[in-house]
């Protein structure tokens, strides 16, 4: 990562686009657009050529595409965006030791001022590469996976980064 996008990322709090992303990511937001044409198609011939046999699955098979679409869009939305967290100089010494004792792979900090780091391999994901940045005394946290869509274990992954986060800030405090 060059300064250039450290800076921008930390003025729009969000990844850069790059073309890999339209054939890596965004391209898997045609599936559901593909489907919810057909689902059109049906709706139309049903009402044109009045087949009422049509009509149900027509008006289910949109919803439920439709449904899909924005689930699909949300998390593309999601895994391009950092979560920006205040924390405590306790909280930024302590976080490459919170990284590790979450068992994340390939914990490294950049002298530019940025961790990243790998989650492991499960049922539901391929890993994820998580990113931080260190803004002052904010952490911007991504979680970007490597495949197309994730359920959510790229965001369980920045919660359990946060509450232990939070736990050392707590525990400073007592």
């Amino acid at each position: 990562m060059t300064n250039n996008e450290l800076a921008n990322i930390k003025a729009s709090g969000r990844w850069p686009v790059k073309f890999s992303d339209f054939y890596r990511h965004y391209f898997f937001a045609t599936i559901p657009l593909g489907c919810i044409f057909v689902a059109i198609t049906m709706l139309y011939n049903a009402f044109e050529f009045h087949n009422n046999e049509l009509k149900m699955p027509g008006t289910i098979g949109l919803s439920i595409f439709i449904l899909f679409f924005i689930f699909v869009i949300k998390r593309l939305y999601q895994n391009q965006v950092f979560e920006k967290y205040q924390v405590t100089d306790e909280v930024l010494n302590n976080l490459k030791k919170v990284l590790k004792s979450l068992h994340f792979h390939n914990v490294r900090y950049y002298e530019r001022g940025y961790f990243k780091c790998t989650s492991g391999v499960s049922w539901f994901s391929w890993g994820e590469e998580i990113t931080i940045i260190i803004d002052d005394n904010y952490l911007l946290i991504n979680s970007r996976p490597n495949q197309p869509i994730a359920l959510y274990e790229d965001r369980k992954n920045v919660k359990s980064i946060i509450k232990s986060l939070q736990s050392i800030y707590n525990n400073a405090n007592i």
